[in-house]
């Protein structure tokens, strides 16, 4: 009887370890996946000096007479194509707006999500329309949401930074799947690009 009560003890700590592990694995390898995305759509961003939504044109590829290339998409395209590569599909919220940390700007910034990632196929002309919308509340789910937030209080589109937000997930057979927000910002960007979104260039 002691014997095989030890045995049952022995046996749940080991599947109790082999969960504690799994999960630590699963949550390091998305944690580092999400790292690695948002660092290059910071990269995007800073590259296009700021968030754009253009579809970009079309020409002739030099390697097949029967393709084009498309190029000169805004950085919200170049983001969506990005996590469509990467097989991104995972959906959060963006929750309240938070202020520039020096307390010299925008309080409570406002934050637009991206709610269609794999909808928008490209068109025939090569377009791919990126559809964002203000966050309404903490109840919408969005595959990425960013903001930008100016430097100064100055009117015009001077200098500023961005913010973006993505999420990432764990997901156990016995847990509920747990979704987590992972945050970055832009270095400061001194001119940005006066064909930015219509939101922005009004600010």
């Amino acid at each position: 009887m002691k014997s095989s009560i030890g045995t049952v003890w022995i046996t749940g700590l080991v599947i109790t370890f082999m969960l504690i592990f799994t999960g630590y694995l699963a949550v390091t390898i998305n944690y580092s996946t999400a790292i690695k995305s948002r660092n290059y759509i910071l990269s995007i961003i800073e590259n296009k000096n700021g968030i754009t939504n253009k579809n970009g044109k079309a020409i002739s590829s030099t390697l097949r007479s029967d393709k084009q290339v498309y190029y000169g998409y805004g950085s919200l395209q170049t983001i969506n194509l990005f996590l469509r590569g990467n097989a991104y599909k995972q959906k959060g919220s963006c929750g309240e707006g938070y202020g520039d940390a020096s307390g010299n700007s925008v309080t409570k910034p406002t934050w637009y999500g991206v709610k269609k990632l794999y909808d928008n196929e490209l068109g025939n002309d090569g377009s791919l329309h990126v559809s964002y919308e203000k966050v309404k509340d903490n109840k919408e789910k969005y595959y990425y949401c960013f903001t930008k937030i100016k430097v100064d209080n100055t009117p015009g589109n001077l200098p500023a930074y961005y913010r973006i937000r993505l999420f990432y997930a764990l997901d156990l057979p016995i847990l509920d799947t747990l979704t987590f927000t992972i945050d970055g910002r832009t270095n400061i960007i001194d001119k940005p690009n006066a064909k930015e979104i219509t939101e922005y260039r009004n600010s």
